[in-house]
């Protein structure tokens, strides 16, 4: 299997994001503000198997100090292929010349990010904006 890897919006088919998303369980988005979100982004993988999207990664940062990687999705399909592990090596190396890397990891992923030599942080907290994120990142319930 032949992967090949992009660092640019150009020609990304934003439906086909949108797909991924929701084929990894993280819900319906917006192919409109997929994008918007990616063009504020500050860096940027995409992962095709010949002409099809099947993985992703982005971060967002202030420029100095915290880097954060915000998505890292890969069609279930094409899991378990090395492809994550390329988007998140990638994406490490751009946000090197940061102090703090961070990310929040999907459920049921620790182990693939804590293999790749990330810790898990004895705090952080998130702000809900829904029942749901209360139900997927917060340990009171």
């Amino acid at each position: 299997m032949n992967i090949e890897y992009s660092n640019t919006l150009e020609e990304v088919p934003w439906d086909r994001v949108s797909y991924l998303f929701e084929q990894v369980g993280w819900g319906a988005r917006s192919p409109d503000k997929i994008e918007r979100a990616f063009q504020s982004s500050s860096f940027v993988r995409f992962a095709y198997a010949g002409n099809e999207l099947v993985g992703f990664g982005r971060t967002v940062d202030d420029g100095v100090y915290y880097g954060w990687i915000v998505d890292l999705v890969v069609l279930p399909s094409f899991q378990r292929r090395g492809i994550g592990k390329h988007i998140l090596r990638e994406l490490e190396s751009d946000l090197s010349p940061f102090i703090t890397t961070m990310l929040v990891a999907a459920q049921g992923a620790s182990g693939f990010y804590e293999n790749q030599g990330w810790y898990k942080q004895r705090s952080a907290y998130i702000y809900p904006r829904s029942e749901r994120q209360i139900d997927v990142f917060s340990e009171r319930r």
